[in-house]
């Protein structure tokens, strides 16, 4: 009922607005009948568009704002799983007895593992790093995301891959 009636509302100011505007014109002569539109649109539009762009702003700006975090999460979780497909590639080219796509030995999986994870530690962004977990969480992810052996563990790859990690690189001294 109320949308009847706001309707109503509506047409008749809309409609009394228009016969203002035409009655002088129809006043002149019956043939020459001028309404003047463009400025009548043009001043109504001015205090329209005045409001509404600052509140479109506004709504875009809001919206940014509540997809902004959800997008750096996304776009972090991302760089860290590249991160880490480069950083166990990497360990598979780097060390001897691996080879990218095949299935990594217990005996070589430590180097692989500690090899990739000082790679992703030197070529990855600081904040991603810190989001897998620092140099522990990279090795570990480098540890799942490689084909290994059924007789690899967490205790016979990992933890030697984190003893290697934590000692100083003897090839840089």
């Amino acid at each position: 009922m109320m949308h009847r009636i706001r309707a109503g509302l509506a047409l008749a100011c809309t409609s009394l607005s228009l016969a203002a505007l035409v009655e002088p014109a129809a006043a002149r002569s019956a043939t020459d009948l001028a309404i003047p539109w463009g400025d009548w649109l043009v001043g109504l539009l001015q205090p329209v568009t005045a409001a509404l762009v600052p509140l479109a702003a506004a709504a875009v700006t809001a919206g940014i704002a509540r997809v902004a975090p959800w997008a750096a999460s996304v776009l972090t979780r991302d760089r860290i799983e590249a991160a880490i497909r480069a950083g166990a590639e990497f360990g598979q080219n780097a060390v001897a007895g691996a080879a990218r796509g095949r299935t990594v030995g217990v005996d070589v999986g430590a180097a692989v593992v500690s090899a990739g994870a000082r790679h992703v530690l030197a070529t990855a962004p600081a904040h991603v790093v810190r989001k897998a977990g620092g140099p522990e969480g990279v090795a570990a992810r480098i540890f799942r995301a490689l084909p290994l052996d059924p007789q690899a563990s967490a205790a016979n790859v990992l933890a030697p891959a984190l003893t290697q990690l934590r000692e100083p690189d003897k090839r840089r001294g």
